[in-house]
Protein backbone atom coordinates (compact mmCIF):
# COMPACT_ATOMS: atom_id res chain seq x y z
CA UNK A 1 0.00 0.00 0.00
CA UNK A 2 1.42 3.28 -0.52
CA UNK A 3 2.14 5.94 1.88
CA UNK A 4 -0.60 8.18 1.22
CA UNK A 5 -3.05 5.57 1.40
CA UNK A 6 -2.38 4.11 4.84
CA UNK A 7 -2.34 6.60 8.08
CA UNK A 8 -0.84 4.83 11.56
CA UNK A 9 -0.64 6.73 14.37
CA UNK A 10 1.09 5.91 17.54
CA UNK A 11 -0.62 7.76 19.86
CA UNK A 12 -4.03 7.17 18.85
CA UNK A 13 -6.38 5.69 21.89
CA UNK A 14 -6.91 2.28 19.72
CA UNK A 15 -3.35 2.06 19.01
CA UNK A 16 -1.96 3.07 22.44
CA UNK A 17 -4.87 0.54 23.97
CA UNK A 18 -3.21 -2.37 21.65
CA UNK A 19 -0.18 -1.43 19.57
CA UNK A 20 1.02 -5.19 18.48
CA UNK A 21 -1.72 -5.68 16.32
CA UNK A 22 -1.49 -1.78 14.56
CA UNK A 23 2.21 -2.17 14.54
CA UNK A 24 2.19 -5.46 13.04
CA UNK A 25 -0.38 -4.05 10.13
CA UNK A 26 1.34 -1.42 9.35
CA UNK A 27 4.62 -3.79 8.67
CA UNK A 28 2.35 -5.79 6.50
CA UNK A 29 0.41 -2.77 4.67
CA UNK A 30 3.31 -0.05 4.50
CA UNK A 31 6.36 -1.47 5.94
CA UNK A 32 7.86 1.92 5.28
CA UNK A 33 6.22 5.30 6.65
CA UNK A 34 6.62 9.11 7.29
CA UNK A 35 4.64 9.83 10.48
CA UNK A 36 4.08 13.63 11.38
CA UNK A 37 1.57 14.03 13.96
CA UNK A 38 1.52 14.62 17.91
CA UNK A 39 4.34 12.26 18.36
CA UNK A 40 6.74 14.15 16.54
CA UNK A 41 8.18 13.85 12.59
CA UNK A 42 9.87 10.92 11.52
CA UNK A 43 10.53 7.94 9.26
CA UNK A 44 9.20 4.14 10.52
CA UNK A 45 10.96 1.02 8.30
CA UNK A 46 8.96 -2.38 9.72
CA UNK A 47 11.40 -4.17 7.18
CA UNK A 48 13.12 -6.85 8.70
CA UNK A 49 16.23 -7.33 6.65
CA UNK A 50 16.47 -3.54 6.92
CA UNK A 51 16.32 -3.51 10.54
CA UNK A 52 18.64 -6.24 10.89
CA UNK A 53 21.36 -5.50 8.47
CA UNK A 54 21.18 -1.51 7.77
CA UNK A 55 19.66 0.04 10.75
CA UNK A 56 21.09 -2.33 14.05
CA UNK A 57 24.99 -2.80 12.73
CA UNK A 58 27.80 -1.10 12.59
CA UNK A 59 26.27 1.57 10.19
CA UNK A 60 28.36 4.61 8.62
CA UNK A 61 25.11 5.79 8.27
CA UNK A 62 22.43 5.45 11.37
CA UNK A 63 24.08 6.75 14.41
CA UNK A 64 22.86 5.88 18.15
CA UNK A 65 25.01 8.94 19.52
CA UNK A 66 21.57 11.58 19.30
CA UNK A 67 19.80 9.02 21.23
CA UNK A 68 17.28 6.08 20.51
CA UNK A 69 14.19 8.63 20.97
CA UNK A 70 12.32 10.01 18.05
CA UNK A 71 13.61 13.07 19.25
CA UNK A 72 17.56 13.78 20.40
CA UNK A 73 18.05 13.14 23.69
CA UNK A 74 21.89 12.38 24.18
CA UNK A 75 25.10 13.02 22.29
CA UNK A 76 27.79 10.78 22.46
CA UNK A 77 28.58 9.81 25.95
CA UNK A 78 29.17 6.81 27.35
CA UNK A 79 26.80 3.84 26.33
CA UNK A 80 25.23 6.55 23.73
CA UNK A 81 27.92 6.84 21.51
CA UNK A 82 28.87 4.64 17.80
CA UNK A 83 31.75 1.85 17.34
CA UNK A 84 34.29 1.71 17.63
CA UNK A 85 34.40 4.12 20.71
CA UNK A 86 31.12 2.31 21.78
CA UNK A 87 32.35 -1.36 21.40
CA UNK A 88 35.01 -0.20 23.95
CA UNK A 89 33.02 0.98 26.37
CA UNK A 90 31.01 -1.58 26.36
CA UNK A 91 33.62 -4.79 26.50
CA UNK A 92 34.56 -2.57 29.70
CA UNK A 93 31.05 -3.20 31.28
CA UNK A 94 30.63 -6.75 29.81
CA UNK A 95 32.70 -8.46 32.88
CA UNK A 96 30.34 -7.21 35.24
CA UNK A 97 27.47 -9.44 33.65
CA UNK A 98 29.30 -12.52 32.80
CA UNK A 99 27.63 -15.54 33.36
CA UNK A 100 29.88 -16.00 36.93
CA UNK A 101 28.61 -12.67 37.81
CA UNK A 102 24.82 -13.69 36.61
CA UNK A 103 25.34 -16.85 38.49
CA UNK A 104 25.78 -14.80 41.93
CA UNK A 105 22.84 -12.98 41.23
CA UNK A 106 20.33 -15.47 41.17
CA UNK A 107 19.95 -16.08 44.99
CA UNK A 108 20.11 -12.92 45.84
CA UNK A 109 16.91 -12.11 43.07
CA UNK A 110 15.11 -15.10 44.76
CA UNK A 111 15.24 -13.73 48.32
CA UNK A 112 14.10 -10.47 46.97
CA UNK A 113 10.75 -12.10 45.37
CA UNK A 114 10.05 -14.38 48.09
CA UNK A 115 10.08 -11.32 50.54
CA UNK A 116 7.28 -9.74 48.13
CA UNK A 117 5.28 -12.41 47.75
CA UNK A 118 5.74 -13.27 51.47
CA UNK A 119 4.03 -9.56 51.83
CA UNK A 120 1.22 -10.34 49.71
CA UNK A 121 0.16 -13.29 51.38
CA UNK A 122 -0.71 -10.88 53.76
CA UNK A 123 -3.38 -10.22 52.07
CA UNK A 124 -5.81 -11.75 49.64
CA UNK A 125 -5.83 -9.19 46.76
CA UNK A 126 -3.79 -6.17 45.17
CA UNK A 127 -1.69 -5.10 42.37
CA UNK A 128 0.81 -6.90 40.99
CA UNK A 129 2.69 -4.19 39.34
CA UNK A 130 3.22 -2.26 42.87
CA UNK A 131 3.27 -5.48 44.98
CA UNK A 132 5.53 -7.00 42.95
CA UNK A 133 6.59 -6.12 39.21
CA UNK A 134 7.41 -2.65 40.45
CA UNK A 135 9.71 -3.33 43.05
CA UNK A 136 11.57 -6.78 42.35
CA UNK A 137 13.43 -5.02 39.23
CA UNK A 138 14.27 -1.61 41.05
CA UNK A 139 15.40 -3.51 44.26
CA UNK A 140 17.84 -6.00 42.14
CA UNK A 141 18.84 -2.37 40.00
CA UNK A 142 20.02 -0.96 43.41
CA UNK A 143 21.45 -4.21 44.18
CA UNK A 144 23.46 -3.77 41.28
CA UNK A 145 24.36 -0.60 41.04
CA UNK A 146 25.31 -0.14 44.73
CA UNK A 147 22.28 2.24 45.68
CA UNK A 148 20.85 2.50 49.01
CA UNK A 149 18.30 -0.10 48.58
CA UNK A 150 15.31 2.03 50.04
CA UNK A 151 15.43 4.46 47.57
CA UNK A 152 13.82 2.14 44.97
CA UNK A 153 10.62 3.80 44.64
CA UNK A 154 12.38 7.08 44.66
CA UNK A 155 14.68 6.10 41.49
CA UNK A 156 11.27 4.12 39.36
CA UNK A 157 10.00 7.68 39.66
CA UNK A 158 13.07 9.40 38.27
CA UNK A 159 12.91 6.79 35.64
CA UNK A 160 9.10 7.10 34.96
CA UNK A 161 9.61 10.73 34.52
CA UNK A 162 12.98 10.59 32.44
CA UNK A 163 11.51 7.95 30.70
CA UNK A 164 8.53 10.34 29.61
CA UNK A 165 10.34 13.29 28.98
CA UNK A 166 12.93 11.32 26.96
CA UNK A 167 10.26 9.38 25.07
CA UNK A 168 7.13 10.74 24.60
CA UNK A 169 7.45 14.76 25.31
CA UNK A 170 8.28 16.16 22.04
CA UNK A 171 10.30 19.05 23.26
CA UNK A 172 13.98 18.88 23.16
CA UNK A 173 15.57 19.27 26.38
CA UNK A 174 12.90 18.99 28.52
CA UNK A 175 14.80 15.91 30.43
CA UNK A 176 17.54 18.07 31.61
CA UNK A 177 15.85 19.29 34.75
CA UNK A 178 14.95 15.60 36.30
CA UNK A 179 18.50 14.88 34.66
CA UNK A 180 20.24 17.19 36.73
CA UNK A 181 18.74 15.75 39.88
CA UNK A 182 19.80 12.54 38.57
CA UNK A 183 23.20 13.11 38.00
CA UNK A 184 23.89 15.40 41.39
CA UNK A 185 22.10 12.11 43.01
CA UNK A 186 24.54 9.53 41.24
CA UNK A 187 27.57 11.60 41.37
CA UNK A 188 26.92 11.94 45.59
CA UNK A 189 27.32 8.24 45.66
CA UNK A 190 30.43 8.16 43.40
CA UNK A 191 32.10 10.67 45.56
CA UNK A 192 31.42 8.30 48.77
CA UNK A 193 33.42 5.85 46.85
CA UNK A 194 36.54 8.27 45.63
CA UNK A 195 36.46 9.43 49.54
CA UNK A 196 37.05 6.21 50.80
CA UNK A 197 39.87 5.05 48.20
CA UNK A 198 41.71 8.51 49.11
CA UNK A 199 41.05 7.48 52.91
CA UNK A 200 42.90 4.28 51.77
CA UNK A 201 45.77 5.69 49.98
CA UNK A 202 44.30 4.27 46.21
CA UNK A 203 44.96 6.97 43.54
CA UNK A 204 44.46 4.22 40.73
CA UNK A 205 41.87 2.13 41.93
CA UNK A 206 41.96 -1.23 39.71
CA UNK A 207 38.97 -3.98 40.13
CA UNK A 208 40.67 -6.30 42.92
CA UNK A 209 39.66 -3.02 45.38
CA UNK A 210 36.23 -4.07 44.63
CA UNK A 211 34.82 -5.76 47.75
CA UNK A 212 37.69 -4.73 50.13
CA UNK A 213 38.27 -0.75 49.79
CA UNK A 214 35.11 -0.32 47.73
CA UNK A 215 31.97 -2.21 47.79
CA UNK A 216 31.63 -4.83 44.90
CA UNK A 217 29.06 -3.01 42.51
CA UNK A 218 28.72 -1.36 39.30
CA UNK A 219 28.92 2.06 40.78
CA UNK A 220 32.28 1.02 42.21
CA UNK A 221 33.25 -0.73 38.92
CA UNK A 222 32.81 2.69 36.71
CA UNK A 223 35.79 3.88 39.44
CA UNK A 224 37.65 0.83 38.63
CA UNK A 225 37.94 0.26 34.59
CA UNK A 226 39.52 1.97 31.96
CA UNK A 227 38.16 3.40 28.46
CA UNK A 228 41.02 3.69 25.42
CA UNK A 229 43.15 3.61 28.44
CA UNK A 230 42.12 6.01 30.27
CA UNK A 231 39.13 6.39 33.77
CA UNK A 232 35.77 6.87 32.74
CA UNK A 233 34.61 10.82 32.87
CA UNK A 234 31.96 11.66 35.32
CA UNK A 235 29.39 11.87 32.65
CA UNK A 236 30.07 8.83 31.55
CA UNK A 237 29.44 7.26 34.42
CA UNK A 238 26.59 8.56 35.57
CA UNK A 239 25.30 7.58 31.80
CA UNK A 240 25.76 3.80 33.07
CA UNK A 241 24.34 4.87 36.26
CA UNK A 242 21.34 6.61 34.38
CA UNK A 243 21.11 3.56 31.86
CA UNK A 244 20.62 0.79 34.97
CA UNK A 245 18.21 3.18 36.60
CA UNK A 246 16.04 3.02 33.40
CA UNK A 247 16.60 0.09 31.74
CA UNK A 248 16.75 -1.92 34.89
CA UNK A 249 13.50 -1.41 36.00
CA UNK A 250 10.87 0.06 33.71
CA UNK A 251 11.59 -2.62 30.82
CA UNK A 252 11.74 -5.54 33.35
CA UNK A 253 8.43 -4.26 35.71
CA UNK A 254 6.46 -4.59 32.11
CA UNK A 255 8.23 -7.78 31.32
CA UNK A 256 6.72 -9.13 34.26
CA UNK A 257 3.83 -7.82 34.31
CA UNK A 258 2.80 -8.26 30.36
CA UNK A 259 3.93 -12.12 30.91
CA UNK A 260 2.00 -12.95 33.82
CA UNK A 261 -1.25 -10.73 32.23
CA UNK A 262 -0.88 -13.03 29.05
CA UNK A 263 -0.94 -16.11 30.77
CA UNK A 264 -3.92 -15.50 33.02
CA UNK A 265 -6.11 -14.15 30.58
CA UNK A 266 -5.74 -17.94 29.16
CA UNK A 267 -6.26 -20.11 32.68
CA UNK A 268 -4.96 -22.92 30.54
CA UNK A 269 -1.45 -21.66 30.01
CA UNK A 270 -1.01 -21.09 33.93
CA UNK A 271 -1.83 -23.85 34.90
CA UNK A 272 0.32 -25.54 32.11
CA UNK A 273 3.25 -23.31 33.56
CA UNK A 274 2.46 -24.65 36.91
CA UNK A 275 2.88 -28.42 35.76
CA UNK A 276 5.57 -27.89 33.38
CA UNK A 277 8.06 -25.35 34.57
CA UNK A 278 10.44 -26.44 31.90
CA UNK A 279 8.53 -24.29 29.74
CA UNK A 280 9.25 -21.11 32.00
CA UNK A 281 11.90 -19.94 29.46
CA UNK A 282 9.65 -20.17 26.44
CA UNK A 283 6.45 -17.77 28.12
CA UNK A 284 9.21 -15.38 28.79
CA UNK A 285 10.42 -15.05 25.35
CA UNK A 286 6.90 -15.25 24.05
CA UNK A 287 6.01 -12.31 26.24
CA UNK A 288 9.20 -10.27 24.95
CA UNK A 289 7.85 -11.52 21.96
CA UNK A 290 4.55 -10.49 21.33
CA UNK A 291 4.18 -7.67 24.22
CA UNK A 292 7.98 -6.36 23.84
CA UNK A 293 8.41 -3.64 26.92
CA UNK A 294 9.43 -1.31 23.93
CA UNK A 295 7.82 -0.95 20.79
CA UNK A 296 10.25 0.53 18.63
CA UNK A 297 13.43 2.83 19.29
CA UNK A 298 15.16 4.95 16.68
CA UNK A 299 18.59 6.05 14.71
CA UNK A 300 19.62 9.42 13.07
CA UNK A 301 21.14 9.39 9.85
CA UNK A 302 24.42 11.25 9.74
CA UNK A 303 24.44 12.22 6.05
CA UNK A 304 21.62 12.28 3.64
CA UNK A 305 19.90 8.95 2.36
CA UNK A 306 17.74 7.73 -0.39
CA UNK A 307 15.02 5.06 1.23
CA UNK A 308 12.12 3.80 -0.77
CA UNK A 309 12.40 6.19 -3.39
CA UNK A 310 12.05 9.49 -0.37
CA UNK A 311 15.19 11.40 0.15
CA UNK A 312 15.91 11.71 3.99
CA UNK A 313 17.89 14.87 5.00
CA UNK A 314 20.77 14.75 7.38
CA UNK A 315 19.84 14.78 11.11
CA UNK A 316 16.20 12.77 10.48
CA UNK A 317 14.60 10.41 12.65
CA UNK A 318 14.56 6.55 11.46
CA UNK A 319 12.20 4.58 14.07
CA UNK A 320 12.65 0.98 13.40
CA UNK A 321 9.65 -1.32 14.51
CA UNK A 322 10.64 -3.67 17.04
CA UNK A 323 7.19 -4.55 17.42
CA UNK A 324 6.20 -4.72 14.11
CA UNK A 325 9.22 -7.45 13.53
CA UNK A 326 8.92 -9.65 16.57
CA UNK A 327 5.18 -10.41 14.91
CA UNK A 328 7.00 -11.04 11.42
CA UNK A 329 5.08 -14.09 10.09
CA UNK A 330 7.86 -15.31 7.76
CA UNK A 331 9.63 -15.18 11.21
CA UNK A 332 6.95 -16.51 13.18
CA UNK A 333 4.22 -18.80 12.27
CA UNK A 334 0.80 -17.53 13.61
CA UNK A 335 2.74 -14.38 15.27
CA UNK A 336 -0.28 -13.13 16.96
CA UNK A 337 -0.60 -16.11 19.33
CA UNK A 338 1.04 -16.46 23.23
CA UNK A 339 2.12 -20.19 22.02
CA UNK A 340 3.82 -22.47 25.02
CA UNK A 341 4.74 -24.45 21.75
CA UNK A 342 7.13 -22.48 19.89
CA UNK A 343 10.27 -23.70 19.78
CA UNK A 344 12.47 -21.50 21.78
CA UNK A 345 15.08 -21.18 19.69
CA UNK A 346 12.58 -19.33 17.45
CA UNK A 347 11.09 -16.99 20.03
CA UNK A 348 14.46 -16.20 21.10
CA UNK A 349 14.36 -14.28 17.40
CA UNK A 350 12.70 -11.52 18.82
CA UNK A 351 14.43 -8.06 19.22
CA UNK A 352 13.20 -6.87 22.33
CA UNK A 353 16.57 -6.47 23.51
CA UNK A 354 17.63 -4.90 20.44
CA UNK A 355 20.06 -6.29 17.77
CA UNK A 356 23.88 -6.30 16.90
CA UNK A 357 25.75 -3.90 18.32
CA UNK A 358 23.53 -1.86 20.91
CA UNK A 359 22.30 -5.22 22.00
CA UNK A 360 20.99 -4.84 26.06
CA UNK A 361 23.81 -6.01 27.99
CA UNK A 362 21.37 -6.56 30.39
CA UNK A 363 19.34 -8.89 28.77
CA UNK A 364 20.52 -12.22 30.93
CA UNK A 365 19.55 -10.17 34.51
CA UNK A 366 15.57 -9.07 33.06
CA UNK A 367 15.13 -13.12 31.73
CA UNK A 368 16.74 -14.35 35.19
CA UNK A 369 14.06 -11.52 36.94
CA UNK A 370 10.86 -12.92 34.80
CA UNK A 371 11.81 -16.68 35.02
CA UNK A 372 12.27 -16.27 38.83
CA UNK A 373 8.88 -13.96 38.57
CA UNK A 374 7.07 -16.62 36.89
CA UNK A 375 8.46 -19.75 38.83
CA UNK A 376 7.95 -18.11 42.13
CA UNK A 377 4.62 -16.82 41.33
CA UNK A 378 3.06 -20.28 39.84
CA UNK A 379 4.21 -22.27 42.66
CA UNK A 380 3.50 -19.96 45.54
CA UNK A 381 0.24 -18.07 44.48
CA UNK A 382 -1.30 -20.84 42.59
CA UNK A 383 -4.82 -19.36 42.57
CA UNK A 384 -3.50 -15.85 41.39
CA UNK A 385 -5.77 -14.29 39.01
CA UNK A 386 -7.10 -11.18 37.12
CA UNK A 387 -9.47 -8.70 38.38
CA UNK A 388 -9.21 -6.39 35.70
CA UNK A 389 -6.55 -5.81 32.85
CA UNK A 390 -5.39 -2.41 34.36
CA UNK A 391 -4.02 0.59 32.77
CA UNK A 392 -0.98 0.96 30.35
CA UNK A 393 2.20 3.01 31.20
CA UNK A 394 2.14 6.92 29.64
CA UNK A 395 4.69 6.44 26.79
CA UNK A 396 3.46 5.56 24.24
CA UNK A 397 7.24 3.71 22.76
CA UNK A 398 6.91 1.74 25.97
CA UNK A 399 4.41 -1.24 26.83
CA UNK A 400 3.18 -2.35 29.97
CA UNK A 401 1.03 -2.06 32.81
CA UNK A 402 0.84 0.99 35.21
CA UNK A 403 -1.45 -1.11 37.51
CA UNK A 404 -2.46 -4.96 37.38
CA UNK A 405 -5.49 -5.70 39.42
CA UNK A 406 -5.16 -9.50 40.81
CA UNK A 407 -6.07 -11.49 43.65
CA UNK A 408 -5.30 -15.03 45.40
CA UNK A 409 -6.76 -15.86 48.31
Amino acid sequence: MKMAEYKFDPVAPEVMADPGPHFAELAEKCPFYHYQGAAGNFWITSNTDEILKEVLVDSPVWSFKWGNAAKDTAHDTGIVTDPPFHNKFRNALLPGLNSAQIKRLQPRIEALANELIDKMLLKERGCLHDDFAMPLPAQVMCMMLGAPLENHQQYKLWADELIELMFHDTERGSHKAIFKIIYDHFMGLVEERRTLLTKAGIEEPELHHLGDVISDDYISRTLCVRVEGRRFTDMEIVNVCTAFMTGGQETTTSLITNAVWRVLQDRALWERLQVQPELIPVAVEESLRLDPPVLAHSRTNKCPVSMHGHELPERSKLMFSIAGLNRDPKRFPDPGKFDLDRPLNQARQHIAFGSGVHFCIGAPVARLEAQIALQLLTTRLPKLRLEGDGTRIATWMYWGRHSLPVAWG
